[in-house]
């Protein structure tokens, strides 16, 4: 177990170190192609779980979302991959013209798959994933997400996650 988390944990310092040095992309909106880290509980199962979020934009509109939870006897611990969609605010000026700007508001959907330790066994969950990030400001987002297990035969449910992260 001790080895899968700390693999884990290696494979997102080297995402995120791979990002940090990439120049900010000029179309970019406050909720799109920005990464983030920080604190998330998840609520499922009959309890409330701490853990941590990620979010590594590969793109404009393509993200991976890392993330581990320490629920009660064990570890969860996996990625999702996800689609974000770009929303833009038109909104007509003084002479009548649209003028385009940024929704902080980014809209997602996608699949994970997450690794449960309980017991010395691993159990392998598939997931979809939809939610939204809200950008607050330029260094603080907020995300809310719901996951829906595709196999529930080994007692998973679906999983409602808010938290805060970090931008960079």
């Amino acid at each position: 177990m001790k080895k899968n988390i700390i693999a884990f944990i290696a494979i997102c310092t080297s995402i995120a170190a791979g990002s940090i040095g990439a120049p900010a992309r000029a179309d970019s909106n406050l909720g799109t192609a920005q990464n983030t880290i920080g604190p998330s509980v998840a609520f499922g199962n009959g309890q409330s779980v701490f853990g941590v979020d990620s979010k590594f934009s590969i793109n404009d509109n393509v993200s991976l979302r890392p993330f581990i939870y320490f629920p009660s006897g064990g570890t969860d611990y996996g990625t999702a991959i996800t689609y974000d969609i770009k929303l833009i605010n038109a909104t007509p000026n003084r002479r009548g013209k649209l003028v385009f700007s940024d929704n902080p508001l980014t809209p997602f959907v996608g699949a994970s798959v997450a690794v449960n330790t309980v017991g010395g066994r691993n159990i392998t969950t598939p997931s979809l994933v939809g939610g939204a990030d809200l950008a607050l400001n330029e260094s603080l987002q907020l995300k809310g997400q719901v996951v829906v297990p595709l196999n529930t035969d080994r007692g998973q449910v679906t999983t409602v996650t808010v938290g805060a992260g970090l931008r960079f």
